[in-house]
């Protein structure tokens, strides 16, 4: 029997975990608040196989779907992804994604959208880390503005982005500047406010 809602009632979380410990098979597919889909997620015996949500791989999609709050859902025991991409162990998979989503939390405080990033000098460390320092020129760049250029065509997603960015931060490669002054991103700025942009 398919079953239909909407995440404020019934958070993706949660229902994950009931297809998890139920062992249950289908297709999931959420919708965002408008109700254009946002991604589709496959179980086969309470475990993901199978995960779109832009051009994320699978396991970043299911990440990036757990994101979302408001939007509904629609899960269809018959249904398949077409390309099962995985084979993953739910359980584990909801709790690195919710510790992502607090640590996402904690790096959107600490590094607010509005702040600046201004180059100092130094080698990037990874690609993520090329690509981030390849967004600031002479001048400096808004840390929304860098997040959401990283999370374009590639395998990153938000968490990633800033805690590259946090990393950067504390090698002291790049300085981050908010209205306030700098911003040590080891210690973290609890008053700043959350990333409003990037908010889902």
């Amino acid at each position: 029997m398919s079953l239909k809602g909407s995440l404020a009632e019934l958070p993706l979380a949660d229902l994950v975990e009931m297809t998890s410990l139920g062992r249950k098979s289908g297709r999931l597919t959420v919708f965002d608040e408008d109700g254009a889909v946002h991604g589709v997620l496959a179980f086969r015996d309470g475990r993901l196989v199978g995960a779109v949500c832009g051009e994320l791989g699978a396991e970043k999609a299911f990440y990036a779907l757990l994101a979302l709050r408001d939007g509904g859902f629609d899960f269809d025991p018959a249904g398949t992804l077409g390309d099962e991409s995985c084979d993953l162990p739910t359980a584990s998979l909801l709790m690195e994604g919710m510790r992502r989503l607090d640590e996402v939390r904690r790096l959107r405080c600490e590094l607010p959208a509005p702040a600046r990033v201004r180059l100092l000098g130094g080698e990037a460390h990874g690609e993520l880390e090329a690509r981030a320092l390849g967004y600031l020129g002479p001048g400096a760049r808004r840390i929304g503005d860098i997040v959401e250029g990283l999370l374009v065509g590639g395998d990153a997603d938000e968490y990633d982005a800033l805690e590259t960015l946090r990393e950067l931060a504390a090698r002291g490669v790049v300085r981050v500047e908010t209205p306030q002054g700098e911003v040590e991103a080891r210690d973290g700025a609890p008053g700043e406010p959350p990333q409003p942009e990037l908010e889902r």
